[in-house]
């Protein structure tokens, strides 16, 4: 989210005058005007459905979503880092170095968030609460939607106060070095806990529905009851009045 509120900022910033102050010290943008912009969004756009719908699978049936997903997040930091450099570049390599990155965080995003949604379901300990766990991850990514791009911006804005544009792209690069080292800790389930639910579920099912002979018998004892209020019962073989009550009457 940070990297979408940053990116056209930095793409649009004019372009700094004041000589940089290695290593963090240095502020300015490419200028480039929205058109330009909306030409490499546009790029990018088309890009990321061709990792997600023809990379990833590939990938993911190779090495597994695991791995992709912990590879991609453990270098994923790095991107943040080099991003505010690149209008340090001497031209045409300025605008090479900031496709580089723009194609660089397609790709990871491409990669990581299949995967990210895949390992939730998978991780559920019963498909009878997927519902409630996908509510409360989609609750949490909008959450952060609302509030990443407001804290970072205001970073953003504290950064260029002192002449280090780099602030937030650094701050954002830490945060992503911290979700890293926690992917370090995650596992694959060790069972598929779909296939049990479904047999569970199917038991469920089962008990909950009312046996068919039941029924038939309850429809006959309906009749039965319909014959004797309208006193035209006719009694079935068993029932039948044996020839000595007969003889006795």
């Amino acid at each position: 989210m940070s990297f979408d509120q940053l990116m056209p900022i930095f793409l649009s910033s004019r372009v700094s005058s004041v000589a940089p102050d290695l290593p963090f010290k240095f502020s300015g943008g490419f200028a480039m005007n929205s058109k330009n912009q909306g030409v490499l969004m546009l790029a990018q756009g088309f890009y990321s459905m061709f990792a997600q719908a023809i990379l990833f699978p590939v990938l993911a049936k190779r090495f597994g979503c695991l791995n992709i997903f912990k590879s991609i997040v453990i270098i994923w930091p790095l991107l943040y880092l080099l991003v505010p450099y690149t209008v340090l570049l001497p031209r045409p390599y300025d605008l090479l170095g900031i496709c580089f990155c723009l194609l660089w965080r397609t790709t990871a995003q491409a990669l990581t968030f299949p995967p990210n949604n895949i390992m939730l379901a998978n991780s559920a300990p019963s498909m009878l609460v997927l519902g409630a766990i996908n509510g409360v991850a989609g609750s949490t990514a909008s959450l952060c939607r609302a509030f990443g791009p407001t804290i970072t911006g205001f970073i953003h804005s504290k950064g260029l106060g002192v002449g280090v544009s780099g602030l937030s792209w650094w701050v954002t690069g830490l945060v992503c070095a911290l979700g890293a080292a926690e992917s370090l800790l995650m596992s694959e389930p060790t069972t598929n806990n779909s296939i049990t639910d479904m047999v569970d579920e199917e038991a469920i099912d089962d008990h909950t529905v009312i046996n068919p002979l039941s029924i038939d018998a309850a429809i006959v004892a309906a009749t039965r009851e319909e014959h004797h209020v309208a006193g035209d019962f006719t009694p079935t073989a068993k029932e039948e009045v044996s020839p000595g009550r007969e003889s006795a009457s």
